[in-house]
C-alpha cells in the first residue's frame, strides 16, 4: 500500500482528520510502512520495548495483559501510543482478532520525520503524549466507571471440564458477551474455545467469589453461570452463599448446571427488554437504611 492509499484510509477512518489537515496527514503517512496480518498474531507483545505505534486500516484487534482482554480496537484506531511516554516497555499485548492491515511508525521513522519536518513531527509528538495522558486518565483516574455486564463463567475443579463442554456447544451466543472469570478457568477456555476473558478475578477460594459478587452490587453483571460440584465440600462455601444470595438481592440470573445455564442465555440473547419485579425486600431495606441516616 503507498502513501497516497494510507493517506487516505488514515483521513476517512482515523480521528487524525480532527486534528491535522489532510495535507499534514499526507506528508506523515510517508513515514508509515503497510503490512498484512494473519489473524492471532502478536503485534505488540508485553514487556518488549515501546519502540512504535500502529493504525489498523482493516480487521480487528484485541488488547490483552496477563491473558486478559483489556479492549478492542476496530479499523481507525491506533495502538502504541506509549512509544513517545517515559514508559519503556509495553504493558500489554495486541494481537490480531482476525486477519488484518497495519500501518507501522516506529521510532527510527520518528527520527528521519523529525529532521526532514520538524515542526510537523513535535506537533505529531504532542498529539501522542496527549492521547496517553487522555487514556491514561480514562482508565486509572478516579472517576472511572466500568459500565460493561459481564457474563460470569465460574466452575469448581472437579466441573471445569462440564463447563468447557457447555462452553464449546454455545460459543457463538457466550462470545457477544465481555466475560469475567478466573485467571485458570479464563485459560482453559481460550484454550478450549478461543475465547478471550474480559475481565479476570481471582479463584473462588481466594476471594473471586466475592470479587463477582461485588461485580453484582456495582450492576457489572448480566448473568452467572457457576457449575458447582455437589458432591464435595468447598473451604469459602460462605462465599459461594453470599454469592448466590446477592443473585438474588439483585435479581441477576443465576444458573449452576446446564439446563439452567441454557435457559439463562436464551433469556440473555434474546435482546428484549425485560421488565423486572421490584425487589421488595430490598427497597424496604433502603427505606429503612434512610430513616436511619435522616433520624437525628
Amino acid at each position: 500500500m503507498n502513501a497516497q492509499s494510507i493517506a487516505q484510509q488514515l483521513v476517512s477512518t482515523s480521528e487524525l482528520a480532527q486534528y491535522f489537515s489532510v495535507d499534514e496527514i499526507s506528508i506523515f503517512s510517508h513515514y508509515l510502512k503497510s503490512r498484512d496480518v494473519d489473524a492471532n498474531m502478536t503485534l505488540m507483545a508485553e514487556g518488549e520495548p515501546a519502540d512504535c505505534l500502529m493504525y489498523l486500516l482493516n480487521g480487528k484487534v484485541r488488547v490483552l495483559a496477563d491473558n486478559t482482554q483489556l479492549n478492542t480496537i476496530d479499523i481507525g484506531g491506533f495502538f502504541g501510543e506509549s512509544m513517545f511516554s517515559e514508559q519503556g516497555t509495553r504493558t500489554a499485548s495486541v494481537q490480531t482478532a482476525e486477519k488484518s492491515v497495519v500501518v507501522q511508525f516506529t521510532l527510527e521513522d520518528y527520527s528521519t520525520f523529525i529532521s526532514q519536518n520538524p515542526s510537523l513531527a513535535v506537533k505529531f509528538k504532542n498529539y501522542y503524549i496527549a492521547i496517553k495522558a487522555r487514556n491514561d486518565d480514562q482508565t486509572h483516574g478516579l472517576l472511572f466507571r466500568d459500565h460493561k455486564k459481564y457474563l460470569a463463567l465460574i466452575a469448581h475443579n472437579e466441573m471445569k471440564n462440564s463447563l468447557a463442554d457447555f462452553v464449546k456447544l454455545h460459543v457463538e451466543d457466550i462470545g457477544r458477551f465481555p466475560l469475567v472469570a478466573t485467571g485458570t478457568t479464563g485459560m482453559m477456555l481460550y484454550k478450549e474455545t478461543g475465547l478471550v476473558l474480559g475481565k479476570k478475578v481471582a479463584s473462588g477460594p481466594l476471594g473471586g467469589d466475592q470479587a463477582i459478587g461485588t461485580m453484582v452490587s456495582t450492576d457489572n453483571i448480566c448473568g452467572i453461570i457457576f457449575f458447582r460440584d455437589p458432591l464435595s465440600a468447598h473451604p469459602h462455601h460462605a462465599d459461594i452463599e453470599a454469592l448466590g444470595r446477592l443473585c438474588d438481592v439483585y435479581q441477576i440470573p443465576f444458573a449452576t448446571n446446564p439446563g439452567t445455564a441454557e435457559a439463562i442465555l436464551k433469556y440473555l440473547r434474546s435482546g428484549d427488554v425485560h421488565v423486572s419485579i421490584a425487589n421488595q425486600v430490598l427497597e424496604n431495606y433502603r427505606r429503612g437504611q434512610k430513616k436511619v441516616l435522616s433520624s437525628p
